[in-house]
């Protein structure tokens, strides 16, 4: 495998489920095959998927409410709450796919210009560093498993609620046609979140790469191999310089994407979780689509656990390099060429502070999950005090009505008075 296709080679398989499920308007394939390309054939189907998508659900649960079977068999066993709960469901995650589709298409010059940096990276590093070995195939299978196991979750839990939803035979069409675009949606925007990973994995390992690059060469002190040694040194500090380019282009690409994914994360959570609390402390009989509920919430909760993680340890391999990087005249202490690079790469170091963030300023770490847990906790334990109010007051309401009615005995025969 060439360096110049290593990065398609690895995460073909998301960006070619990117452009099935209509997010993006361009095909990303290896430089054999032509490379990243966009006709007004990817474009023109990228836009009917997104229409089957939005459209298809929005028209199936229309067909559903305007047969009186097919409407009570769908709502006549859910309360009024879960009835409002599938209601914003719906509605999120098309608003949602619709935010994540115009953000794209608005950052689409710079997400080509972000996956040409990325495949020419490996390329760059090799003019230099021939011998590096690239496990390509290891990360290959990393993420073909992943998104194979990650996308069946996705699918599978999907079609289970909507089915188990439904609750009739009748109207097979459209329960399919609400099944199939459902699935698209929700799918769909936990696609964009791994994209999102994948690419800051790939920014992790570089950068540790030119770690251990660094470090073996400034073991490497003789004079035969000197300039040499330097040279290789500068390169990576190039290399360093291009790796921040691209959390840049990362962050501006995927920003407003991750955000609008972690905030549906966060809302869909915290729904679902207050449903379960509420059929838990009611005691009432557990029924099947509380258990997808929980499925749901435990595939959210992995998103959000491996997003704020992989940004976290981006951060952290990018302050090891950076660290490593300010070493140089240390490890080289009488050499100009080495002080002075240090110093201009330490002015440099200064204007460029950059992590992976969500929105424009939020950084993408540890914290994210305290963040969106913690926010997650304090609504669900609201909604549920709010819940036991309410309890309270029905019985409360229910014993004045009782303390209001006098017992009366029975009525005897009616006779008449003489």
């Amino acid at each position: 495998m060439h360096p110049d296709d290593g990065f398609l080679y690895c995460y073909r398989y998301l960006y070619g489920l990117m452009f099935f499920w209509g997010l993006i308007t361009f095909q990303a394939k290896s430089s054999r095959h032509g490379g990243v390309s966009s006709t007004w054939l990817t474009v023109s189907y990228a836009l009917l998927a997104r229409l089957f998508g939005v459209a298809g659900l929005i028209t199936s649960v229309a067909v559903k409410l305007k047969d009186p079977q097919m409407a009570s068999a769908m709502f006549s066993h859910l309360t009024p709450l879960v009835k409002v709960i599938f209601s914003w469901e719906c509605l999120s995650c098309s608003i949602t796919y619709v935010e994540y589709c115009i953000s794209l298409d608005a950052q689409r010059k710079k997400h080509l210009e972000l996956l040409d940096s990325l495949q020419e990276f490996d390329g760059l590093i090799s003019e230099k560093f021939p011998l590096v070995k690239w496990n390509y195939q290891r990360t290959h299978r990393k993420y073909w498993y992943g998104t194979m196991i990650v996308g069946f979750c996705f699918t599978s839990f999907s079609f289970s609620l909507i089915f188990d939803t439904v609750r009739c035979n009748c109207g097979l069409p459209s329960t399919l046609l609400m099944a199939f675009s459902y699935t698209l949606l929700t799918s769909s925007l936990g696609l964009v979140g791994f994209v999102h990973i994948a690419i800051m994995d790939f920014l992790r390992l570089r950068l540790r790469l030119i770690q251990v690059l660094l470090q073996q060469l400034y073991q490497f002190k003789g004079p035969d191999n000197e300039k040499d040694i330097h040279q290789r040194i500068g390169h990576l500090f190039r290399m360093s310089k291009r790796c921040c380019h691209l959390l840049k282009g990362l962050n501006s690409v995927f920003g407003f994407a991750a955000a609008a994914g972690l905030f549906y994360d966060f809302t869909i959570m915290t729904c679902f979780v207050y449903v379960i609390c509420q059929k838990l402390l009611s005691r009432e009989p557990w029924d099947l689509e509380y258990t997808f509920m929980v499925l749901h919430v435990s595939i959210h909760t992995y998103k959000v656990i491996i997003t704020s993680t992989y940004g976290y340890l981006l951060q952290r391999e990018k302050i090891n390099c950076m660290h490593l990087l300010g070493n140089y005249s240390k490890s080289f202490p009488n050499h100009e060429i080495a002080a002075r690079q240090t110093e201009d790469f330490q002015h440099w170091r200064m204007h460029n502070q950059g992590s992976a963030v969500v929105g424009s300023t939020i950084p993408l770490n540890v914290s994210t999950i305290y963040l969106i847990y913690n926010g997650m906790a304090n609504y669900v334990i609201i909604l549920v005090q709010l819940l036991f109010q309410q309890q309270q007051q029905t019985k409360d309401r229910s014993k004045t009505l009782v303390s209001n009615v006098e017992i009366v005995g029975p009525i005897g025969p009616i006779t008449h008075m003489e």
